[in-house]
């Protein structure tokens, strides 16, 4: 009676382990955000088929600029791996402005009077 106990307890366990949201670390750059990136297609004819995607679960991880269809699966990935990571509240100076250039998607660095206004 004791195990049969013991493996039901262990069961309930286990199953509010996996139900629990995942934790990340402050300003996380989850494994599976970096190599979706890494993997993400780049091909493009005008700049509205480039957009920019978070390199992590915080801004101030930075930018990369990816192709429109590349980003939709990105930001599943972004929304499942960071929706419950912490921020720290610093400012960063790291948005990018995506363009096709040569038929590839590339940023280029935003300008500081756009953090600013004018």
């Amino acid at each position: 009676m004791k195990k049969v106990i013991f493996m039901i307890a262990s069961l309930a366990v286990l199953a509010a382990c996996s139900a629990a949201p995942k934790q990340v670390g402050i300003n996380a750059v989850p494994e599976k955000l970096s190599t979706a990136i890494t993997k993400a297609g780049r091909t493009c004819t005008t700049n509205e088929d480039c957009v920019a995607v978070q390199k992590g679960c915080c801004e101030c991880a930075g930018y990369a600029a990816v192709n429109v269809k590349s980003a939709q699966k990105i930001q599943k990935i972004w929304q499942n791996e960071c929706q419950n990571a912490p921020c720290t509240r610093e400012m960063c100076y790291v948005q990018i402005e995506p363009e096709c250039q040569q038929g590839i998607c590339v940023g280029k660095p935003k300008t500081m009077d756009s953090y600013f206004g004018k």
